[in-house]
């Protein structure tokens, strides 16, 4: 009789789970390290004796730009629902923060949280109505919401149509900003956005989200309400981009239909998503900068830039569908696992997928 023995991977040592956990802390901290440096290089930016005045307009119009992606990010990168209507968000935070400062006199930032409210309050209404949509009905039905919006702004005379609305200069704390100032409030709040998202997506509520990005009918089977976090993720993807809204009128002082009123807006902002990476962190900062520098490059050819980036968008989706983020990240993250297999890590968590900037899809 031949017995059948059954074999076991034997647990790895103590020591190579210390070491394991030990290089897992110093790529986190060197995540950090390299987060602090970005964030100190804008600090400095305006202070170097070359930079002028529309130098830091620009750096505040890209961080606008990275901000409303991260709100995209949200919803396509970490749950999965494909939306090309947040160009309408974009221009309720704009149209609320504009119209308080208008007729209440409220400075940047209430106005810019307030622009954030009721944006998040439109999208809690847009997750309810779309619980039931996914894929190209989603994308589809957040289109309309975009040009429902549109309509709006054109036609209600409150908004002033295409005359605009003239604003006031910005004031933080009753004190008058130039551009420099500005800069540095879209500054800080990009911070605060990155670590809101940073912490947002390794929470339950993230795990939450990614379970149902992946499979949402697994998802309700493991305990997930899909109701809750679906309208939870509108809800938080329409916040930021809210806000970037509210700091895109205001940094130029004017709000106009001719701007909010079509859907450009809305196809730029998932252009930037997709073309950076809407699964990564640091995904929405390239894609924000690309989307925001191609017209200023391209300012007499018009026309020309919206067809660079379709190209953009078409190479990116064939050559690099997770965006160019993870191109970027990829010799990084096979340098990382190579060290985690060498200090004793099993193959099969080595081998998982985490871009090294911490913002895993």
């Amino acid at each position: 009789m031949v017995e059948s023995i059954t074999t076991t991977a034997a647990p790895a040592p103590s020591g190579s789970r210390a070491a394991v956990a030990t290089l897992k802390n110093t790529f986190q901290m060197q995540n950090w390290v390299l987060a602090s440096l970005f964030f100190a290089a804008c600090l400095v930016f305006p202070l170097l004796p070359f930079v002028e005045g529309w130098m830091v307009f620009q750096g505040a119009f890209i961080i606008i730009y990275i901000m409303a992606a991260q709100g995209v990010s949200i919803l396509t990168g970490y749950t999965g629902l494909v939306t090309v209507g947040h160009g309408a968000f974009l221009a309720i935070g704009a149209y609320t923060a504009a119209l308080l400062m208008k007729y209440t006199g409220l400075s940047v930032i209430p106005g810019m949280i307030a622009g954030g409210l009721v944006s998040a309050l439109f999208g809690l209404a847009l997750g309810l109505v779309f619980l039931r949509l996914a894929g190209a009905f989603m994308a589809i039905g957040t289109l309309g919401f975009a040009f429902f919006i549109g309509a709006i702004v054109n036609n209600v005379p409150i908004f002033e149509g295409r005359t605009g609305i003239s604003l006031p200069p910005n004031t933080v704390f009753g004190f008058e900003i130039d551009d420099f100032g500005f800069y540095y409030v879209a500054l800080v709040t990009l911070a605060l956005t990155t670590l809101f998202v940073h912490s947002l997506i390794r929470s339950g509520v993230g795990r939450a989200f990614k379970a149902l990005r992946d499979s949402d009918k697994a998802a309700e089977s493991s305990g997930v309400n899909r109701l809750l976090y679906r309208t939870l993720a509108f809800s938080i993807s329409a916040f930021i981009t809210g806000v970037a809204g509210a700091l895109n009128g205001l940094i130029v002082n004017y709000i106009s239909a001719e701007v909010y009123g079509d859907i450009w807006y809305s196809v730029d902002l998932l252009v930037a998503a997709v073309v950076g990476g809407s699964a990564m962190l640091f995904g929405p900062f390239l894609g924000g900068f690309f989307v925001a520098m191609v017209p200023f490059y391209l300012e007499e050819l018009a026309d020309f830039a919206f067809i660079l980036k379709g190209v953009a968008l078409i190479a990116v989706l064939v050559l690099a569908p997770a965006g160019v983020a993870e191109v970027v990240a990829r010799p990084v993250r096979a340098w990382r696992q190579r060290k985690l297999l060498e200090a004793g890590e099993s193959p099969e968590l080595a081998d998982a997928p985490g871009p090294p900037t911490g913002g895993g899809s």
